[in-house]
């Protein structure tokens, strides 16, 4: 590798950050550092691109600026005696299926805020949802410097002989990995992710609790490890309050639909598909005749697919058929439609930092407590009025 490629992959306010940094080992506590537009000029960078790295040096108290006099150096950071071409760089690989998404972008920040307030950069690179470019991305981090690394998997990537390989290279390498968001069944690896079970499982006793007896289900692709938590939680509940499973109304999403597309805009693909399923099952029937009283979705977008198909149908949410997503995207789209979607919120930011944490630990070589390799977060049950649940007006 040539001693420029790993500084070449980091976002460019990171570069100018790691640049400024080594400059600072020349100096003392106390001396002047260059202007934001003297930065400009000699790195050939954007004033936003300075503005960010100075922002992220003031952030973790390496600078400080006093207002009428300049910007000073505040204190030494340690990594400048680590230059990002050593075996000790303190940078972190992420990788991911989109920073575009919501709910991955929130997962995002909370990786950059703990890595940042340990003393790290962090290296990202995203594959807009392509598994073969995430294989392809994965395999590029193996041959970096990066000191370990935190994986999102994509959609359909779990099930590729490649990508199992190359997480078995990062064992035989003694690379750190932390998994993010779903784990990979038959591999221990580390994996952060939000208590699907408990959320799906909370959910749908809210519903129960609501008088809703008889739950349909939409999910995804019954090999998603995500799917098997939350249809899980979903099934626990109903047999807590001792509700019929064998003749459960369900449908799956299926993965030879969705792995047709690729890019951002999957949020369409989970909205159609929510549209169809609901649409078939309705199909010239009155809200008498139908076998469900209300709907549960594993994701926001499915479940305004379904409410567009109710609508469509003439039937009421809730009034007639009660309806919930997870995820709690909550987006401005739903709520002109009127759909005021009682949902689950994921703890992202904290997934984030706290699967950085753990890597940084493992990095550091420092004890970690607890067992087990799947470190679940709690999530948060959000009742709006899709549901049937009756709320109180909010007052000022």
């Amino acid at each position: 590798m040539q001693q420029d490629t790993l500084e070449d992959m980091l976002p460019r306010y990171q570069w100018v950050r790691c640049a400024l940094e080594r400059d600072f080992a020349d100096l003392e506590v106390g001396d002047k550092i260059i202007s934001e537009n003297e930065l400009v000029k000699k790195y050939k960078v954007s004033r936003v691109t300075a503005r960010k790295a100075l922002q992220l040096l003031r952030k973790e108290g390496t600078i400080e600026c006093i207002r009428g006099r300049g910007t000073f150096l505040a204190r030494l950071p340690s990594r400048t005696r680590a230059p990002l071409t050593s075996t000790k760089a303190k940078i972190l690989g992420v990788v991911v299926p989109s920073v575009n998404a919501p709910l991955i972008g929130a997962i995002v920040r909370g990786i950059e805020a703990e890595a940042t307030q340990r003393g790290y950069h962090i290296l990202l690179s995203h594959d807009h949802n392509d598994p073969d470019l995430q294989i392809s991305q994965l395999s590029k981090m193996l041959e970096t410097e990066v000191s370990g690394i935190l994986l999102y998997p994509d959609r359909f990537v779990t099930d590729r002989k490649e990508f199992l390989d190359l997480l078995e290279k990062c064992k035989t390498r003694n690379v750190p990995l932390v998994l993010i968001d779903r784990y990979v069944a038959g591999l221990d690896f580390t994996c952060v992710m939000t208590d699907n079970i408990q959320g799906m499982y909370e959910l749908t006793e809210h519903l129960i609790l609501c008088g809703r007896r008889r739950s349909a289900l939409i999910g995804f692709w019954e090999s998603n490890t995500v799917h098997m938590a939350r249809r899980k939680g979903f099934l626990e509940a109903l047999r807590e309050h001792r509700l019929p499973t064998k003749s459960l109304i369900e449908e799956h999403v299926s993965s030879t639909k969705l792995s047709s597309h690729t890019g951002d805009d999957i949020l369409h693909e989970w909205i159609e598909a929510g549209h169809d399923i609901v649409a078939k099952w309705i199909k010239g029937k009155t809200v008498a005749e139908l076998p469900f009283d209300s709907i549960v979705c594993m994701f926001d977008a499915i479940a305004y697919g379904a409410f567009n198909a109710l609508q469509e149908a003439g039937i009421r949410v809730p009034e007639d058929i009660a309806l919930v997503g997870y995820d709690n995207l909550d987006s401005g789209l739903y709520r002109t439609q009127r759909l005021q979607l009682t949902s689950v919120q994921q703890p992202l930011d904290l997934e984030g930092s706290t699967a950085a944490g753990i890597l940084i630990d493992r990095i550091e070589n420092k004890p970690r407590t607890g067992r087990g390799n799947h470190v679940l977060l709690p999530p948060t049950l959000i009742v709006r009025t899709s549901c049937g649940a009756k709320l109180q007006p909010q007052t000022a």
